[in-house]
C-alpha cells in the first residue's frame, strides 16, 4: 500500500521536538486499494471467457430512443440490461485487451484518488452517458453498442482534473504526458463525431459518440466530485 509522508509537517515536528515542545505528528496519506476497478476488469474478462451473448447485453439505441417503426423508450429488462451491461461485452481479444489495459492504468489511479464510491459514480455515469450519446447520434439506432470504452473515457475526463499522489502518474512528466494524450484523443473524437467516417470504413465501427459522451460526463462529474468536494483527509500516525 502506497504511503506519502507530509514532509513539511515532519520538519516542523522535528524543530518543535528539538525545542522540547513536543513535535507535530507527521501526516500520512494512504492510497485506497482499487478493489472496484479490479472487480470490473475481472468481470469483463470473465464475460469474454464465458462468451456471454452480445445480443443479451448490448445496448440497442432504438430500445431507448425508438425508430419510425418502433416506439421508445421501451421499459423492458433488455433496455436496462443493455444500458449498463454493454460495458462487459467486447468484440474480440484486441478490443478486450486494449480497453482493459487503459482501465488498469487509469482506473486504479482514479479510484485511489477519488475513493470507491466516487469512482463507481464516475464509471457508471460515464456508462450511461456514453450509451445515450451514441444512441442520440447514431445513424442506425438498431446497431448495438458494446465495450467499456465509453465508461473509460469518463475516467479520462476526470483524470484531467487530478494531481495523483501515488504511483508513476504522481510524477509531473508522466502525468502531463497521459493528460496530453487524453486531450489529443478528445480532439480526435470531436472530429470524428462532427465529421463521421464513411459507412464502409473500419473507423465507422468505433463508437465515437460513446467516447464523446463519456469524456463530457467525466469532465463535468470530475469537477463536481473531485474538485468541489475537496481532497480526502489523510490519516494521522498515532
Amino acid at each position: 500500500m502506497a504511503l506519502a509522508l507530509d514532509r513539511q509537517g515532519d520538519r516542523q515536528g522535528d524543530r518543535q521536538g528539538r525545542g522540547g515542545g513536543g513535535g507535530k505528528r507527521p501526516v500520512i496519506a494512504v492510497a485506497v486499494p482499487p478493489y472496484a476497478n479490479r472487480t470490473i476488469i475481472l468481470a469483463c474478462v470473465l464475460a469474454f471467457v464465458l462468451r456471454l451473448p452480445p445480443e443479451s447485453f448490448a445496448f440497442v439505441p432504438a430500445y431507448f430512443f425508438g425508430t419510425v417503426e418502433l416506439a421508445g423508450p421501451l421499459p423492458t429488462a433488455a433496455l436496462w440490461r443493455g444500458l449498463f451491461g454493454h460495458v462487459l461485452i467486447h468484440g474480440d481479444l484486441t478490443h478486450l485487451t486494449s480497453n482493459m489495459a487503459v482501465l488498469l492504468l487509469l482506473g486504479d489511479v482514479v479510484e485511489r484518488e477519488a475513493g470507491h464510491l466516487r469512482f463507481l459514480l464516475l464509471f457508471f455515469a460515464g456508462t450511461v452517458a456514453a450509451a445515450l450519446t451514441e444512441g442520440l447520434l447514431a445513424a442506425d439506432r438498431m446497431a448495438p453498442l458494446i465495450g467499456a470504452s465509453g465508461a473509460i473515457c469518463a475516467l479520462m475526463g476526470a483524470f484531467l482534473w487530478m494531481r495523483p499522489r501515488f504511483g508513476l502518474l504522481s510524477r509531473r512528466l508522466p502525468r502531463r504526458l497521459v493528460q496530453g494524450a487524453i486531450v489529443v484523443f478528445a480532439l480526435l473524437n470531436a472530429a470524428m463525431t462532427l465529421m463521421p467516417p464513411p459507412a464502409g470504413s473500419p473507423l465507422a465501427e468505433v463508437g465515437w459518440g460513446a467516447h464523446a459522451g463519456g469524456l463530457a460526463a467525466g469532465l463535468l462529474l470530475g469537477a463536481l466530485l473531485l474538485c468541489l468536494a475537496g481532497p480526502r483527509r489523510p490519516a494521522t500516525v498515532g
